[in-house]
């Protein structure tokens, strides 16, 4: 079972959890793990868990920017552990995030 990692999102100091797991994956593999989560206020984010770095917000907006990320052609896999389901994806080289990013302000 994996714990939990936590990353403040918004300049209300609200923050996001994801598995912990993921952090020891993209150190690992070498490749970038993306996903998207809502804070409180309801704000979507874009995190990018970068190899060898660490989780950041990288993009922020609504359910669309979710709906674009799902439209990714990035392969998509579940996480479950005793926390529940969690979807991310894997991108095989850090340029595709910034190309993603460019595409779809």
């Amino acid at each position: 079972m994996s714990g939990l990692s936590t990353l403040t999102v918004c300049p209300a100091g609200h923050v996001i959890h994801y598995p912990q797991v993921l952090d020891d994956q993209a150190a690992q593999t070498g490749n970038e793990i993306v996903f998207c989560s809502a804070c409180e206020c309801g704000t979507v984010y874009l995190v990018v868990i970068w190899a060898g770095d660490r989780a950041r917000v990288m993009a922020s907006g609504d359910a669309e920017l979710a709906r674009r990320l799902e439209a990714a052609p990035w392969p998509e896999t579940m996480y479950v552990d005793h926390h529940g389901t969690f979807a991310y994806r894997t991108v095989g080289h850090p340029l595709e995030i910034t190309t993603f990013l460019k595409a779809n302000p």
